[in-house]
């Protein structure tokens, strides 16, 4: 994938920074697109005399924003995500990197391993412009295709990792068109039920089952239910900063009896948690990275499964 495959925009950035004025502006793109960054970088600065600078940190939705740089630049534009944090009175501007790429042998080949009669059709950001394609061609093939609204979302049928409510549809199944498997696998998850994973750019399809993903979700609760110490950990991106919730769950857990400590940090990976001594993690971040850590030494879990530790919820309950 290159700057072929996706829609850079490169001529609304550089008459943005034209009327504006910008002398120095930030670049902020997933880690799969880095590669194409310098290529990008010289083509704004030769054109807009501005200077560049690219952001070396994550870039993993909407919700990560790179705060740091944007105090340093007159505007900075963020590759890959639509604006759903609110972020209009500032200086960024995001770049949904809509795909250049045809969507029909790769739905052809979808289509061939549905079951159900009913399909929820439902896209990430860059494929969410071919939803009503995906609808046609399925209606040749058969199926009956439902794109569901967003409550919170920009557009009808879009989905994000902590976002699913587009999905939520009368359906037997969901189709997905996207890549990677970090949002059909929260399909699955949250929603129950099978999800099909076309993916556009590599032609791969893969199907996602919703039992075999809760019940690696069951086995984390299950390692934390003896936990004597918990960290409630607090993510310090701008769109996954959960203080208030971190602290109602830290006076929780203190209720029940459990020692509560708070932990504020960037990035959570194990290495940053080593050296905490406590027998379990609650994560108020974003809600989907607690699947991210099941290798884990100790058991990392969401806000929603601590609820469960902590005899709130019910079992049956987790997913609603």
């Amino acid at each position: 994938m290159g700057t072929n495959s996706y829609d850079f925009e490169l001529d609304k950035i550089k008459e943005l920074i034209k009327n504006r004025d910008a002398r120095r502006v930030g670049l902020q793109l997933p880690e799969g697109l880095k590669t194409v960054a310098i290529e990008i970088a010289s083509e704004i600065t030769k054109d807009t005399g501005a200077e560049v600078i690219l952001s070396g940190s994550s870039c993993f939705g909407a919700c990560d924003v790179d705060e740091k740089l944007e105090r340093i630049v007159d505007l900075l534009f963020h590759f890959g995500h639509s604006d759903t944090f609110s972020f209009k009175k500032r200086k960024v501007f995001f770049i949904e990197l809509r795909s250049n790429v045809g969507i029909k042998s790769v739905l052809e080949k979808a289509i061939a391993e549905l079951k159900g009669d009913c399909v929820g059709l439902v896209a990430t950001v860059q494929h969410v412009h071919a939803l009503e394609e995906a609808k046609i061609l399925l209606a040749h093939a058969g199926k009956r295709a439902v794109i569901g609204k967003s409550k919170n979302l920009k557009y009808d049928g879009q989905v994000l990792g902590c976002d699913f409510s587009s999905a939520t549809v009368p359906c037997d199944e969901i189709l997905f068109l996207g890549s990677g498997s970090f949002h059909p696998i929260g399909l699955a998850l949250y929603e129950g039920k099978r999800v099909i994973a076309a993916d556009p750019f590599t032609m791969q399809i893969n199907i996602h089952e919703p039992d075999e993903q809760r019940k690696k979700r069951y086995i984390a609760i299950g390692r934390a239910l003896d936990a004597k110490s918990v960290g409630i950990l607090i993510g310090q991106k701008c769109g996954q900063f959960n203080l208030n919730e971190a602290a109602a769950l830290r006076l929780k857990a203190v209720h029940k009896g459990l020692d509560a400590y708070l932990i504020a940090l960037e990035e959570i990976t194990e290495a940053n948690l080593l050296g905490f001594k406590v027998d379990a993690f609650v994560n108020t971040a974003c809600p989907r990275l607690a699947e991210d850590f099941v290798h884990f030494k100790k058991p990392v879990i969401s806000a929603t499964e601590f609820e469960v530790v902590l005899g709130e919820r019910d079992w049956e309950d987790l997913w609603q």
